[in-house]
């Protein structure tokens, strides 16, 4: 009767750890993005949205003909539709390529109608650089056969986009996914 106890014990506890080993499902298709809780089996799709790229000149450049121009990359709207806790992770297809390669995470500035973020300069005396500046560090896990799990406990709250780095190169079909970390 004790051995008939124990075994039933053992899988009620095993059968428990099992429920709480479920995951979200892995994405589908390549540079598909969900958001999860770390509580949750559920994702749910990060918004995407269309960016567009502009260049700011400072007034010595017209000026002096010296200075610095800086490229920002701009989303419409003055917040994302989705809200996450610092808790939460993303889950994203990247084809089983290296995401520190494909993708960047970005925080917004904020402006009156629009979000934006800095991605590239060129300066008289001090050169070029592109997609090196206000990228965000992101840790990352293998997560099942092509995707990746980036847990947002390093970002601060605030807004931010996740976006796919080769595909930001035709400025009138970048696309981005955007959220909100909130405190």
């Amino acid at each position: 009767m004790k051995k008939i106890l124990f075994v039933a014990a053992a899988m009620l506890i095993g059968t428990a750890f099992q429920l709480k080993a479920q995951t979200v499902e892995e994405p589908e298709f390549e540079f598909e993005a969900y958001i999860a809780a770390t509580d949750s089996t559920l994702g749910v799709a990060l918004p995407l949205e269309n960016a567009y790229m502009k260049a700011k000149a400072g007034a010595s450049v017209f000026i002096v003909g010296a200075g610095k121009v800086k490229s920002y990359c701009y989303v419409d709207g003055i917040a994302s539709s989705l809200k996450v806790k610092k808790s939460d992770y993303i889950v994203i297809n990247t084809g089983g390529k290296s995401p520190l390669q494909t993708l960047s995470i970005n925080r917004f500035e904020l402006l009156k109608s629009k979000r934006r973020y800095q991605n590239g300069q060129i300066g008289t005396f001090t050169g070029a650089s592109y997609g090196t500046e206000g990228g965000e560090d992101f840790k990352y896990k293998k997560y099942g056969k092509d995707s990746v799990k980036i847990p947002l406990k390093d970002l601060d709250p605030g807004e931010y986009c996740l976006s796919i780095t080769n595909n930001m190169t035709d400025r009138k079909s970048a696309k981005v996914y955007t959220f909100c970390i909130e405190e």
